[in-house]
């Protein structure tokens, strides 16, 4: 995956075609690695009081994780764990290359990555179907589920088969494939997802890559089946990012804005931001934000 700048502040995840030059049995290295692509991208970190209503000053930024992009924050025992796609070319951790990672919060620093497994194979001629844009939800009996973004098809040249799948996991580590879509669109692909559960329903945002501003929305009963609402609307930014709930509302912090709600039908512009496909957690009274930056 790689990003692309729309305006001065606005940027979009696309998927980008990985071509031969084995790294690893399941995945492999784009030939050109001069062009853009994740391996040039990193999680930037900026924290900010929640008493301030999630306006965050942005310009202190410290680097999280290198060659890593399209981030989600969640609370575990030990504090924070941030999920992403993970792009490294180093020798020795090239065998992951564009593998969901993780790392935690520990000491206020984070972790070094590692990876996470699924109790599927990817190799050979399912590779192509290895989850990628993780979003992550903690399930009221402790366990985890990740959403993430399915690729259909395996041609050549890439197809944007998108759908969303998700799996579920015990100590958000190993991950079991949860079977079928969570949801799948009659008229294109969907990709990047946000979901959370609030107000006795699961919620899922993702955004229409085709048109600026719209955000494709759907609604769940168990968090499995999502049924399609009305796409949502808001101009000057992208639905690229992730929801997280803070004193009974549930605030979007997406691309180019930050946004609030009380019941997914209104939305209340809260800052104008500078991220980009970010992360977001609240913890010990302060937000935690990780955005893509190169």
């Amino acid at each position: 995956m790689n990003f692309r700048i729309i305006g001065a502040t606005v940027y979009l995840l696309m998927a980008t075609a990985l071509t031969p030059m084995t790294a690893s049995a399941d995945h492999k290295m784009p030939r050109n690695l001069s062009a853009n692509g994740p391996w040039k991208t990193n999680l930037q970190w900026v924290t900010g009081k929640a008493s301030r209503g999630f306006k965050i000053d942005d310009r202190s930024r410290s680097l999280a994780v290198d060659q890593a992009g399209v981030p989600a924050l969640i609370k575990v025992e030990e504090g924070l764990r941030a999920f992403f796609q993970w792009a490294p070319t180093d020798e020795s951790t090239i065998r992951f290359f564009d593998h969901i990672g993780y790392s935690d919060l520990i000491d206020g620093r984070w972790t070094s990555p590692q990876i996470v497994t699924f109790d599927a194979d990817f190799s050979s001629r399912d590779r192509h179907k290895y989850p990628f844009d993780p979003a992550l939800v903690r399930l009221d009996d402790g366990r985890y589920r990740m959403y993430f973004t399915r690729n259909n098809s395996a041609a050549r040249p890439p197809v944007r088969d998108f759908s969303i799948g998700s799996a579920i996991s015990d100590d958000g580590v190993f991950f079991r494939i949860e079977p079928g879509d969570r949801i799948k669109l009659d008229d294109g692909p969907i990709n990047d997802c946000s979901v959370i559960f609030f107000d006795g329903l699961w919620h899922l945002i993702s955004p229409d890559h085709t048109n600026i501003g719209v955000g494709f929305y759907a609604t769940s009963q168990d968090g499995l089946t999502f049924e399609r609402q009305e796409n949502l609307f808001f101009e000057g930014g992208a639905w690229l990012g992730n929801m997280i709930e803070h004193e009974g509302e549930v605030f979007f912090v997406g691309t180019g804005f930050t946004l609030k709600t009380n019941d997914f039908a209104g939305w209340q512009l809260v800052d104008r931001n500078r991220f980009a496909d970010a992360g977001a957690a609240v913890f010990n009274g302060e937000i935690h934000v990780l955005s893509v930056g190169r």
